[in-house]
């Protein structure tokens, strides 16, 4: 189980907005997020589904069969790497230091 989630945590280290049909996938954008926070490349970092179902996050957070936004809202957070990443149903990704 991961740490628990931080509480008032002060800005963002990184962030990006995610736009749902883009050209880069909610993962893409998660691993290039982090990537700026921790100044590590990519393919250094642990892999997402190590610590979070990657494919769980398309599927909530994502349109529909036919495209349809899901009237969803809030936000899924989980540690990785010494940082808390926070996904927002709007597409907001939030990267903070977690040590």
């Amino acid at each position: 189980m991961n740490d628990p989630v931080l509480q008032g945590t002060p800005e963002p280290v990184a962030s990006a907005q995610y736009s749902w049909g883009g050209e880069m996938t909610l993962v893409q954008t998660i691993v290039e997020t982090l990537s700026s926070a921790s100044g590590r490349a990519p393919e250094e970092l642990q892999p997402l589904h190590h610590v979070v179902d990657v494919d769980a996050l398309e599927t909530i957070f994502g349109p529909r069969g036919d495209g349809q936004l899901r009237p969803v809202t809030g936000e899924i957070s989980f540690v990785v790497e010494n940082h808390e990443v926070v996904v927002k149903s709007h597409g907001r990704v939030l990267v903070h230091r977690a040590d």
